[in-house]
């Protein structure tokens, strides 16, 4: 009897050893202090209302408070130097597009950091789709009718940019289209979608590469026309606009990826086991009914499935493909913008 209740001294034992092991890895890896995740960009707008419900998710996952910071300024330069040069350990993340780990180390040899020396790949938060519009009083209906105006040397064509259009994706949407089929639009920078939505309502621009945060409305209410989606199939929420392929522009789809991500990114050294603790607690948190409920109000397409490691390859994916795009229809930043 004596060595059956050693036995199963050893077992419970053994299970409560197992038991510790199995606790979750940010007890191990996370101090008990709040996470600092930077975004460079102003509050207000649909990527800033996704961070807040991704950080509101986190923290109880996580086990930490997780602290929005705002570092807007230079197209992100600000904020990635600053997280480039943040403790890696774990509590200090940014949440950023691919223009600031893509696009602006391509593009602008003056920022002080180098992507993949400096930073590594969390997780591939959200995806959002690119789709050209243009106003109701325009009189275009169709992805060829604006092409044949922007190609009439005597049409002002007007084309309203989210800031430098070199650097943001739907900016590349816009300036590879003009040059791949020899168009003549000329772009007015905006500081965000919203004013040049606003100039784009009242007809001031032609027409612009936006998402569908802040654009939806105006095209239900036919005050805007979508003229064409760049992604590889139509998307639920405008059914009856057809892709860039279907509009009759396939040679366009296959120069780039047209499907910008959003991402979640640490400093270069921090812990393998502390960026893949925040990897799954993405993951895990996204996948609830009530999070897909707040994050419905984003109009942005919800990502995170793949592991740390996966990210990373489609981030490298991503920034070579890009390097081939800019250098085929010399994109290059205006001079007193590098």
């Amino acid at each position: 009897m004596s060595i059956r209740r050693n036995l199963q001294w050893f077992v419970a034992a053994g299970a409560a050893c197992a038991a510790v092991l199995a606790a979750p890895v940010h007890a191990q890896a996370l101090a008990n202090r709040p996470i600092r995740m930077v975004l460079p960009y102003t509050p207000g707008g649909p990527v800033d209302l996704s961070a807040r419900v991704l950080a509101d998710a986190l923290a109880p996952a996580l086990g930490v408070p997780v602290v929005i910071e705002h570092r807007p300024g230079a197209s992100g330069k600000i904020a990635a130097e600053a997280v480039a040069r943040a403790d890696p350990d774990g509590h200090t993340i940014m949440y950023c597009g691919s223009t600031q780990v893509v696009s602006l180390p391509l593009l602008d040899k003056t920022v002080n950091f180098k992507p993949f020396d400096d930073f590594r790949m969390v997780s591939i938060y959200t995806k959002y789709d690119i789709i050209f519009m243009t106003h109701a009083a325009s009189g275009i209906r169709t992805m060829k009718e604006l092409l044949a105006k922007m190609q009439n040397r005597n049409e002002d064509v007007i084309y309203a940019s989210i800031g430098q259009p070199q650097l943001t994706p739907t900016g590349q949407a816009f300036l590879v289209f003009n040059k791949m089929y020899n168009g003549n639009a000329r772009a007015i920078n905006y500081p965000g979608q919203a004013p040049g939505t606003l100039d784009l309502l009242a007809g001031r621009v032609t027409f612009a590469t936006y998402t569908l945060s802040g654009s939806l409305q105006h095209i239900q209410s036919g005050k805007l026309v979508a003229l064409a989606v760049a992604s590889p199939a139509r998307i639920p929420q405008l059914p009856e606009v057809p892709t860039m392929i279907e509009a009759g522009f396939p040679e366009f789809m296959t120069a780039n990826n047209w499907v910008p991500w959003i991402a979640v990114v640490a400093p270069a050294k921090t812990p393998e086991a502390i960026v893949n603790t925040i990897n799954r607690a993405i993951t895990q948190v996204t996948q609830t009914e009530a999070f897909k409920g707040k994050f419905a109000a984003t109009g942005l397409v919800l990502a995170a499935t793949g592991t740390a490691a996966q990210d990373q390859a489609a981030w490298r994916a991503e920034y070579d493909r890009l390097a081939a795009t800019l250098k085929r229809f010399d994109i290059t930043l205006p001079d007193d913008k590098k």
